[in-house]
């Protein structure tokens, strides 16, 4: 996947119809080449219109093409073993590498850092759900399918994902109808985390992965930052303020007041109560809860 990176906030950047990069996040403006611009756009677009179809259904024949301009990372095993990854995106977390591969997470953490991954399983394995729960709530937190050692002294952890999802960096600015649902998600996912006395510590738009078709939103990325902290889930509540503000991006200022009230301010004492003041911004900023579809096609190239 082409990506472009801001120097200043290191969010994703798009190109203007000047031709300029433009960052989503903080305004910022870059230029490149004629080739990089040919390049971004041909594939760009073909990404955001396989996007905006499985939005509708997925297409296996689709997603079979779009695989097919994964790019290539190579590692050496400590056994002397090559491993490839093929992805569509690689992000960056806390010095920590991540890529997107077609039904798995690859996460590569510096040489030295033993700690970091076994934390990672560990605080995973540490969620517990309500005994009602009829949701399947487990789905949308990470399921570490392996962790293997590089020459060198890296490690390597990989988590199962939907082969739908791929990170929120990915989708750049989105507006605030649909920056709501996954609101929406990550409050309800932060009341999971209350009712384990687990603080994540980590969200963000590298960590949040969306379905855009089921508009669904998994936590499958920071876990290393993660620990024991009873009634700790205020700075989660903060990070999703933060995170919901960085995704809606220059669409910010024509968010409804309620929700720019909401990211603006103070999170309730608890993931609970902080999920009732959500539910009212739904209710009165965007006239309750309705299924809309994101449409990437319509966002600027």
């Amino acid at each position: 996947m082409i990506t472009f990176k801001c120097s200043s906030c290191g969010g994703e950047m798009t190109v203007s119809r000047s031709g300029d990069l433009v960052c989503s996040y903080c305004g910022s403006r870059s230029v490149f080449t004629d080739k990089d611009l040919r390049d971004y756009k041909e594939f760009r677009m073909r990404m955001l219109t396989y996007l905006s179809e499985i939005s509708e259904r997925p297409d296996p024949d689709e997603t079979d093409r779009i695989w097919r301009h994964a790019e290539r990372e190579s590692f050496i095993m400590s056994d002397g073993r090559p491993l490839s990854v093929n992805y569509l995106f690689r992000g960056e977390q806390n010095g920590v590498n991540v890529f997107t591969t077609r039904k798995n997470v690859i996460f590569v953490f510096p040489a030295g850092e033993t700690r970091a991954p076994e934390r990672f399983s560990q605080m995973a394995e540490k969620i517990v759900y309500p005994s009602a729960d009829i949701k399947g709530l487990a789905d949308f937190f990470p399921t570490v399918s392996g962790v293997f050692e590089l020459k060198g002294g890296k490690r390597v952890l990989s988590v199962s994902k939907d082969e739908e999802s791929y990170p929120l960096s990915a989708f750049g600015s989105l507006p605030p109808e649909h920056a709501a649902w996954i609101v929406s998600r990550l409050e309800n996912l932060c009341c999971v985390l209350e009712y384990s006395d687990v603080f994540h510590g980590g969200i963000d738009l590298e960590s949040v992965f969306i379905n855009a078709r089921t508009h669904q939103a998994y936590l499958l990325g920071g876990w290393w930052n993660s620990s024991d902290c009873e009634g700790g889930s205020v700075n989660d509540l903060i990070a999703i303020r933060a995170a919901a503000k960085r995704v809606t991006g220059m669409s910010y200022d024509s968010a409804p007041a309620e929700f720019k009230r909401f990211v603006e301010g103070a999170p309730a004492e608890d993931a609970y109560e902080d999920f009732r003041l959500w539910d009212r911004v739904i209710d009165e900023g965007f006239k309750g809860r309705r299924f809309r579809k994101l449409d990437l096609s319509a966002l600027n190239l």
